[in-house]
């Protein structure tokens, strides 16, 4: 595990793959396990999906990009770069990109996933 403070250069990250139930968007994960017992961050980009989603950890949302609209319980809010959004553990949403938007994202706990004995998409 890496324990000294790093540099993460935006061109030196790569996009995978998230594939849920209702849409895939494009990820780097770059704050994982490997790097940190407690927290998770990373970017993701949106574009032409809307995700129904759970969250089952804390996070929290820094819009760097695009128009992302996000729908709550109590109704959608447009979100656009410079927007924080912070998402409670049991929060459900859905993320919702007509073009691309984009997003980093710091979340808590890095394992979540191992936690609950399922996988990331």
């Amino acid at each position: 595990m890496s324990t000294g403070p790093r540099v993460f250069k935006r061109s030196e990250m790569t996009l995978a793959p998230a594939v849920t139930a209702t849409g895939t968007t494009s990820i780097a994960r770059v704050i994982n396990a490997s790097i940190s017992r407690h927290m998770g961050g990373g970017i993701e980009y949106l574009e032409n999906v809307t995700i129904d989603w759970k969250v089952t950890y804390d996070e929290i949302l820094f819009i760097c990009e695009g128009t992302l609209t996000l729908e709550f319980d109590d109704g959608r809010h447009e979100c656009t770069p410079g927007d924080i959004v912070w998402l409670p553990e049991g929060t459900h949403l859905k993320y919702i990109a007509r073009e691309r938007a984009g997003y980093f994202y710091a979340l808590y706990p890095v394992d979540w996933a191992a936690r609950q004995d399922t996988v990331e998409p």
